[in-house]
């Protein structure tokens, strides 16, 4: 099978999009590598039409609108229009006639361009967004970064076909910026699910969110996350590489109800809290941990459980749509993890 990403990539110089006439870099940007990636999950041909959202460098679209070709359409969104203008500059530039910009709110989509073949979003929503898939052709394709637990920083890339409803997903790593109505200026620091956060004069911010302190006085978060920073970490608790890790985490997400991340100067990780107690597995291998020892004897419990399966990767997890206001909440379920642990089978909507 002919690789168009590969083809279409050789063509374009990818700094030549994502540096500005000073030499910076521009905010917004995805890795090429990771970008190949999602659009080869796509199966773009040419002909199709095309909706991204979030325009960034517009290197994204410069690949899209090659591939589908002079037959083919894209439409671009993004909420920054300093981004758009600049993006439209280069496209302009590069004789790019099958696309077009616009500075909006790329949640509800572009009815005007609707029906779409295939739908990617470069940043990361709430929920998968109902507008698109109203705005996508039966049998379309939707590839986008999405949140796998109503906590901070917990996210991944989900596959799906459009048929009126959303079906046939599989999930891939991926975390990119939250997706929001206005322009994003602080990155150090989540938009949403953030229960507490201690600020930090020559470092990042420390934060905590768990889910069982959504609703709750902050009184407790903010307890656990002093702790936290006050707490040396304990080194090797997972020493398996970034890629492992990933898919460890995934799994911990899939089998709790009591997910939970946290963001700090020792680096950021997922793990799971309690109101007496949270344990955190740090991406670079340390452990976080404060209060009784339920939260960490969860975490080691399903990371044991996790060596037991054979080390499941997060495409072997399920994702299930569980239908909300405005969209889709998406959340990895393992079928490995129920058979063998009825009481680990994720959120209760999620269970069979």
């Amino acid at each position: 099978m002919t690789d168009r990403v590969a083809a279409v990539a050789a063509a374009v110089d990818y700094d030549a999009w994502t540096t500005t006439e000073d030499g910076a870099l521009v905010p917004q940007i995805t890795t090429d590598t990771t970008i190949h990636a999602m659009l080869r999950l796509l199966d773009i041909r040419p002909g199709m039409q095309v909706m991204e959202i979030g325009t960034g460098s517009g290197y994204s679209g410069a690949l899209l609108s090659r591939i589908v070709g002079s037959d083919g359409h894209v439409v671009s969104i993004d909420i920054d229009t300093a981004l758009i203008n600049r993006a439209r500059t280069l496209h302009n530039q590069a004789r790019h006639t099958n696309i077009e910009l616009h500075a909006s709110d790329g949640f509800w989509g572009w009815t005007n361009g609707e029906p779409f073949d295939r739908i990617v979003g470069w940043v990361t929503p709430h929920v998968l967004s109902a507008a698109w898939a109203a705005q996508a052709k039966p049998g379309a394709m939707i590839v986008t970064p999405v949140k796998i637990a109503d906590v901070a920083a917990a996210n991944a890339v989900v596959r799906c076909a459009v048929n009126g409803d959303i079906h046939d997903g599989e999930l891939h790593p991926g975390n990119f910026i939250e997706m929001t109505s206005e322009i994003i200026t602080e990155f150090g620091l989540p938009i949403r699910y953030v229960n507490a956060v201690r600020k930090s004069p020559d470092g990042p911010p420390w934060w905590i969110s768990g889910h069982q302190f959504h609703g709750q006085p902050p009184t407790v978060p903010e307890r656990l996350l002093r702790q936290l920073v006050e707490t040396e970490p304990e080194s090797e608790f997972f020493n398996q590489g970034s890629e492992s890790w990933r898919a460890f985490t995934a799994f911990l997400l899939a089998s709790t109800v009591n997910p939970a991340s946290v963001g700090s100067a020792r680096g950021w990780g997922i793990g799971t809290a309690t109101p007496d107690s949270i344990a955190i597995s740090l991406s670079n291998g340390v452990l976080l941990r404060a209060g009784t020892d339920e939260a960490y004897n969860e975490v080691t419990n399903v990371l044991k459980e996790w060596h037991e399966l054979g080390e499941p990767d997060l495409i072997e997890l399920t994702p299930c749509f569980i239908r909300e206001e405005n969209g889709w909440a998406v959340r990895p379920r393992s079928a490995a993890a129920s058979n063998r642990s009825p009481q680990a089978v994720g959120p209760p909507s999620c269970a069979s």
